[in-house]
């Protein structure tokens, strides 16, 4: 059986999604039925009972969660778990330091067989956080004219199912997912304008000018900070390269921005 944690998230969701569409055991746990809580380790014995791999993610902006899995790795080793794919982010090796990078050092050591996926910002965000903007007609982030190599969330948790199935295929392996090619939002722009029939303008505000527009609409200035670090390591170039991982997993080439809008031309359009 797999465990999928951050089961109500935009990447626990899409793992879940694709392991019920093959039919594979999984368990969920959430913190909204109190059947799981990352502050509470009395939780992990149940969580994990019966439990033979762990899809394992952060929840957003924990910026501790090297320090709440100890206790869980330690309850997955007890039970016998025998492989955890943790899924952190993009570059994270840029940043051992960070708590995600402190998270995969975790994982590496435990003595459980491991794999690990690092995905490039996904498409979805589009969805998620710019999708009035786009309705409104502009693409409203501070990034100038950087590249981003975006995949899709479905990608991610296509590779990620494939990975946990075959998962003796993938021990010690560490993959980082983007999509085939780096595009900045001015030509996301012109592809979006394209697609959807109607005028989209890539404003590009300076990182104040962003943050100062979050702050605006009441965000915590915690997840305003978050989002603004994020989009000032876009405009450095940070997020730019491929690789060619997602083929390697699944044989398959990730798909592309066109593919996604036309695949959500409903959502961009009211």
């Amino acid at each position: 059986m797999i465990l999928v944690t951050g089961s109500t998230g935009t990447f626990g969701s899409a793992v879940l999604k694709k392991l019920q569409e093959k039919k594979i055991t999984n368990r969920t746990v959430t913190r909204v039925d109190n059947s799981f809580d990352w502050d509470k380790p009395e939780t992990f014995e149940k969580a994990l009972k019966g439990i033979e791999k762990v899809f394992l993610i952060s929840p957003p902006n924990y910026a501790d969660f090297d320090k709440k899995i100890i206790p869980f790795i330690e309850e997955a080793k007890r039970v016998n778990v025998k492989f955890i794919l943790l899924s952190t982010l993009y570059g994270t090796d840029k940043n051992p330091e960070s708590t995600l990078g402190k998270s995969e050092k975790i994982v590496t050591k435990s003595g459980i067989n491991y794999a690990i996926i690092r995905p490039n910002f996904i498409f979805q965000n589009f969805i998620t956080y710019d999708i009035q903007a786009i309705k409104n007609g502009s693409i409203y982030l501070p990034t100038k004219d950087s590249k981003t190599s975006y995949i899709d969330v479905n990608d991610v948790a296509n590779a990620s199912v494939i990975i946990l199935e075959n998962s003796k295929k993938h021990f010690s392996k560490i993959y980082t997912l983007t999509g085939s090619k780096p595009l900045s939002h001015e030509q996301f722009a012109e592809i979006f304008s394209s697609i959807l029939e109607k005028k989209v303008t890539n404003i590009a505000p300076s990182n104040h000018e962003y943050k100062t527009t979050l702050l605006s609409y009441n965000l915590p200035q915690e997840l305003v900070d978050f989002m603004g670090s994020l989009y000032a390591a876009i405009e450095v170039g940070t997020f730019t390269s491929t690789t060619n991982d997602y083929e390697l997993i699944t044989g398959k080439k990730p798909i592309t921005v066109e593919e996604f809008i036309e695949q959500n031309r409903s959502v961009f359009i009211d």
